[in-house]
């Protein structure tokens, strides 16, 4: 084979000089375009970032712009300052806040001054239509019709101001029964596709919730949830108005709230104004086995869920408890041909099931894939006050009692009763309080309680309320073993006697009852406080050397305020409850020590507990000096972390009869010695 020509190997090598040049200049060229594309990119986001503060940033002038309001002339010197935000809550309010109040309903009674609230918050501005003296107001005319009040209409408008620059979808959840557990599912599942959904907190449902979930909407949010609650006429229309939602989700019509709305035809006129107030384009998702709500002709497109109705667009068949929960199949009757998914709920109770068909509807509206949707189906857990199955030193505790009505209760029977006992010759107890807010068919609805207390056949029906004794009437004269006491301390009493490790039992009622308070006190368990505590309903009150959490039947050690090496905690203390209408001192005992009652406080070394304590908090005494502990002889409970951290702590005496001690409850506390009597 002849050998290149050296002009043939010069061609050569000029050549591949000159291909690994172009081939250089085109990869500048494409480093240069990709710069010049992620740089265009980097601008766009900084230009949508700068027009975002722009558009997000309200002063008071912005605020009277935004509502069509003219700013008055004796506020001038406040009309640059960028406020903090707007609320209708005077509890919420800061130093560069508006206050808005008007006639008409508000989402509770205040038991206060609001003005004076909102003067000792020293907010920056009041809008009102009634008189009041504070330094910084404007007073609005007083309107006949609450809807036509400037403030209350300026409130609105504001809210949809920023819920319209944001491009978030909102999702609105609200019912009589099972909002709350039908969110917390939905919850699930978005959490499956966005990484950080806005979703409204517990039961916080309310127009003043409504209002400052609004104001917490984020420039790169992409969904926003929100549970919606009734109370009086005209407050869901009010928060309808601010959220324009893309999509509601409706669970039922019932008779909640019912004394201050007359009839469930004004309740469902207010629920349903979420979606003649949504988008246009946006979707209803309803309940087809409600009845009221298929009695409605709904201006937004609807789409139709049910546990068993093979007419609505998604409806559950074979399902098959299995275990802790059911195994079943979402039939999707949009698709073509008709869609089947296998789906699985790990908790009890059909109900649950019925809120994954509602799931299976909002996430395909969402367009998510049906393993997203399955995958928060399955990932759904109750927790807090509702559905919520929780094990104590052995015990079994069916905790639902964050609210109570007639279809509730009997499904939470009906749930009881799916549940396996413990143990042999256990027993299924239903601990039940009264259901609030029935005004004149209070008698009525509870006599159609025992009933179907009857139905389902507990094996003991322990009662308080003045009208549950008409369903413990009910019950008892068909057959069941019912009792009605008139105090909870009797109440407890017997449960403490009653109550073994072979049963299961129920605590239902409405949370204005508070039966969540009984709980605690028998087995020691922090659930109910902790609901009080998240949803402020306590008063703080300094008693001597100790900061209390004063609640209705009760109170607790928030805070150790003395200097001394040594204290003493008072079994009882004497204050006006939480919620008091009357205003007189009761006797309440100190059950509880809390999460911050010694942490942190080394010059603590001697703490001696009452007899009335029931549950020491975790991190109650977390990083102290506490050298030694003696329990009560009635103590059940000691949490996480209650005692770690402790260097000193040696001598450790826990009464034989203690629940549960948490496995971390001594955490570095080395030289702890646990012994028991």
């Amino acid at each position: 084979m002849a050998k290149d020509s050296i002009f043939t190997k010069m061609r050569k090598k000029l050549d591949k000089e000159f291909a690994e040049e172009i081939t250089a200049k085109e990869q500048a060229e494409k480093e240069a375009a990709r710069a010049e594309k992620e740089a265009a990119k980097a601008a766009r986001i900084e230009a949508a970032k700068a027009k975002y503060k722009e558009e997000r940033t309200i002063t008071v002038r912005k605020f009277f712009e935004i509502a069509g309001l003219d700013l008055p002339g004796h506020i001038a010197d406040i009309a640059d300052v960028e406020i903090s935000g707007f609320t209708a809550d005077p509890k919420r309010l800061d130093e560069k806040a508006i206050f808005t109040y008007w006639g008409g309903p508000q989402t509770s009674k205040y038991d206060y001054d609001a003005f004076a609230k909102a003067a000792e918050m020293n907010c920056l501005l009041i809008l009102t239509d009634t008189p009041c003296d504070y330094h910084h107001h404007v007073l609005f005319p007083e309107t006949e019709n609450y809807e036509d009040s400037s403030v209350r209409n300026a409130y609105v408008a504001v809210s949809e101001y920023i819920r319209n620059i944001h491009k978030a979808k909102i999702i609105t959840v609200t019912g009589s029964v099972g909002k709350t557990s039908t969110k917390e599912m939905l919850e699930a599942v978005l959490r499956q596709h966005y990484k950080n959904p806005l979703v409204s907190r517990g039961n916080k449902n309310s127009m003043f919730a409504v209002t400052e979930n609004i104001q917490n909407l984020k420039r790169t949010t992409a969904v926003y949830m929100q549970e919606v609650g009734a109370a009086s006429p005209g407050v869901v229309r009010i928060s309808a108005e601010q959220l324009a939602c893309d999509i509601a989700v409706y669970t039922n019509i019932g008779l909640s709230h019912i004394e201050n709305y007359g009839s469930v035809e004004e309740i469902a006129a207010d629920k349903l104004s979420l979606s003649t107030y949504g988008r246009p384009d946006g979707v209803a998702i309803i309940n087809m086995d409600d009845p009221v709500l298929m009695g409605h002709k709904f201006t937004q497109k609807t789409i139709t869920y049910s546990l068993d109705n093979d007419k609505a667009d998604y409806y559950i068949e074979n399902m098959k408890k299995s275990g802790e929960g059911y195994d079943f199949t979402i039939v999707d009757n949009l698709s073509r041909p008709a869609k089947k998914i296998p789906a699985r709920v790990n908790v009890l109770g059909e109900h649950n099931v019925l809120h994954a068909a509602a799931a299976m509807a909002m996430g395909r509206c969402l367009g998510l894939t049906d393993e997203e949707i399955t995958a928060g189906i399955a990932a759904y857990s109750p927790s807090g006050m509702r559905q919520n199955l929780v094990s104590m030193g052995g015990y079994q505790i069916y905790v639902d009692c964050y609210n109570a009505s007639l279809s509730s209760i009997d499904t939470s029977l009906d749930t009881m009763n799916e549940m396996s006992l413990p143990g042999e010759g256990g027993r299924r107890i239903a601990v039940l309080g009264d259901v609030l807010e029935l005004g004149d068919i209070a008698e009525e609805t509870h006599r159609e309680i025992g009933r179907v207390i009857a139905k389902h056949k507990p094996d003991l029906v322990l009662a308080y309320g003045s009208d549950m004794k008409f369903a413990v009437e009910e019950a008892a004269a068909q057959g069941i073993d019912a009792r009605h006491f008139e105090t909870k301390d009797e109440l407890q009493q017997v449960l403490k006697s009653t109550v073994t490790k072979s049963d299961i039992t129920l605590f239902k009622a409405s949370h204005g009852m508070n039966m969540g308070s009984c709980m605690d006190a028998v087995f020691g368990t922090d659930i109910n406080e902790k609901s009080i505590i998240g949803q402020k309903k306590y008063r703080l009150e300094t008693m001597g050397d100790f900061e209390f959490y004063i609640f209705e039947n009760s109170a607790s050690v928030r805070k150790y305020l003395g200097e001394g090496p040594s204290c003493e905690i008072p079994a009882y203390i004497e204050a006006v409850p939480f919620g008091s209408e009357t205003g007189e001192t009761r006797r309440l005992a100190v059950e509880k020590t809390g999460r911050t009652a010694f942490r942190d406080m080394p010059h603590i070394k001697e703490v001696i507990l009452p007899e009335t304590l029931v549950c020491i908090r975790g991190g109650s005494f977390k990083g102290s000096g506490l050298t030694n502990l003696k329990a009560p002889a009635g103590l059940l409970h000691i949490s996480g972390e209650a005692f770690a951290q402790c260097p000193d702590l040696e001598a450790v005496e826990l009464p034989a009869g203690i629940l549960e001690v948490a496995e971390n409850a001594f955490e570095g506390s080395e030289k702890a010695k646990i012994t028991y009597r």
